[in-house]
This record gives C-alpha cells, sequence and structure tokens, in this order.
C-alpha cells in the first residue's frame, strides 16, 4: 500500500515538473533574442539528444513531427507578440481543434468533452474580439490561435497512433521531424531578417539548448512517467499548471499585466481543460 501511494506521489511530481519546464517555453523565447532562429536550435537540440533514445522512421513519426514543428516555429513568436501568458492559453486552445481533428478520424467526443469545447470556443471569440479593440495584437493572437491548432493536431496524431501502440514513434521518433519545418527558418532569416549580432546568437543558442533539452525531451519524459501511473483526468488538470505558471512569469520576469479580456480568457480556458478532463477518468 506504501508503496503504491509512493509511486502515485512521485508520479504526480513528475508531471508538475513537466508542466513547470513547459512554463518557462515562453519566456525563454522573450529573453532569446532571435524567436525565428530559435526553434531551429531547440528542434537540432531536442533531435540529438531523442536520437539517443528512439528512433522510428514511419508516416506516424513524419506526421507527428511536421506538426510539432509547426508549433515550434510559431509559439516563440505568438509568446514575444502576445506575452507569454496570453500565448500560453492560447496554446491551450489545442482541445478544440485536436477534437475537430479526431471527429474527422472518426472518434466521438463526451458530453463533458462538447461543454469544454464550446467554453474554449467563447474564449476564441473574445480573444479576437480584443485584439479588434485593439487591447492585444492582432497579429499575435493569430499566432496564438497557430500554435493551439497546430499542437491539438499533434495531440489528434498521437492519440490515433498512440492506440496503434506506436506512442514512442510520436513523441521522441518525431522529435527528428520537426526540422522539416524549422530548418526553412533559417535561410528565410538570413535573407530577410538577417542573422541576429554575435552577442544575440549566443542568447539564442542557449536558449535553444535549454528548451531543446529541459522543455522538449525532460518533459516529454517525466510527463509520460507520470501519465501511466496516474488518472488521465488528474494529469489533465495538472497540465493546466503550465499556462497558469507561464502566466506568473510573465508578470514576474517581464512585468505583463494581462487586461479584463485576457483575464476571462484566462479563466474561460481554465475551466474548459478541467471540464474536458471529466472524462479522461
Amino acid at each position: 500500500m506504501r508503496l503504491i501511494r509512493y509511486e502515485s506521489n512521485e508520479a504526480l511530481i513528475n508531471i508538475i515538473i513537466a508542466s513547470l519546464l513547459w512554463s518557462t517555453i515562453g519566456l525563454a523565447s522573450v529573453y532569446s533574442g532571435s524567436p525565428l532562429l530559435l526553434p531551429l536550435i531547440r528542434s537540432t537540440t531536442a533531435a540529438i539528444a531523442a536520437a539517443f533514445i528512439y528512433r522510428s522512421l514511419n508516416k506516424a513519426a513524419i506526421t507527428a513531427g511536421i506538426s510539432l514543428g509547426v508549433l515550434f516555429s510559431v509559439y516563440p513568436l505568438a509568446a514575444v507578440t502576445d506575452g507569454v501568458g496570453l500565448a500560453a492559453y492560447l496554446l491551450y486552445t489545442a482541445p478544440l481543434w485536436a477534437t475537430l481533428v479526431s471527429l474527422i478520424l472518426g472518434e466521438r467526443p463526451s458530453k463533458y468533452s462538447v461543454i469544454g469545447l464550446i467554453i474554449i470556443a467563447v474564449a476564441v471569440i473574445i480573444a479576437l474580439i480584443d485584439a479588434g479593440l485593439g487591447g492585444i495584437n492582432y497579429y499575435g493572437a493569430i499566432l496564438g490561435l497557430v500554435s493551439g491548432i497546430s499542437y491539438g493536431l499533434y495531440i489528434a496524431i498521437a492519440r490515433f497512433f498512440s492506440k496503434l501502440g506506436m506512442s514512442n514513434d510520436v513523441s521522441y521518433g518525431a522529435l527528428p521531424f520537426t526540422l522539416i519545418m524549422t530548418a526553412p527558418l533559417l535561410p528565410f532569416l538570413a535573407l530577410i531578417h538577417r542573422l541576429p549580432p554575435l552577442i544575440d546568437l549566443g542568447k539564442t543558442l542557449v536558449a535553444g539548448a535549454y528548451m531543446g533539452i529541459f522543455c522538449t525531451v525532460i518533459p516529454y519524459k517525466l510527463f509520460a512517467m507520470g501519465v501511466a501511473r496516474v488518472r488521465a483526468a488528474l494529469a489533465s488538470i495538472l497540465a493546466t499548471l503550465e499556462p497558469v505558471m507561464a502566466a506568473v512569469w510573465g508578470y514576474l520576469f517581464l512585468r505583463q499585466i494581462p487586461n479584463n479580456y485576457e483575464i476571462l480568457i484566462y479563466l474561460l480556458i481554465t475551466i474548459a481543460l478541467i471540464t474536458s478532463s471529466i472524462d479522461a477518468r
């Protein structure tokens, strides 16, 4: 009995640590100095590290890698443009898009998922209204939603192939294929935006390496270990710690204070995520 309790506590800690590490992605993006170069460094670092854990070359790994590559490419730009808190919450509109993709793949959502999706849809509408009123950057809001769509697509793909026993293929096996999306950003950056100065390049390298290891490879492992030992609903609720803490880091380190619309968006998406997790028991 004590052993079971110990393992459960360890699993909870693993999920919490993973969520805390993920919550620093936006902060690292801001401090990197080059959110366009950052995804390539993150992908390269994660791909090299993941290659020592698991290697795969199939449809599951490639499609999951491409969707993750879009996420890696867009999310840093959203964090810099929106603020790290709002970007993280817009990222967590992913369940809406994941469910829509799952419907196409033949899955049927529960009533709790539908309620959660409706709440998220309302939050998205409020974000667009706020952007239209000038409260947040309209371009940034779109970037945040695109990051949520790409993350939702990845969740749907990962869920589909994991049921076929290919969970490693869509996690560690997918990381090298993120380069399909992130590598083309380098010539775009060099030709149009120019490479950052040497001092900023150093910051970008450090931030990218940090994100590749501490925001990708390690959290993947910790979250997978945690989910294997606790209920999916509890894991989903604990994962909401990520956007909450991202908003906290934005306030503490960058003095980013959300307006009333953003606070409402934060509350709605948090409620939606908890509601949607009820059917994951």
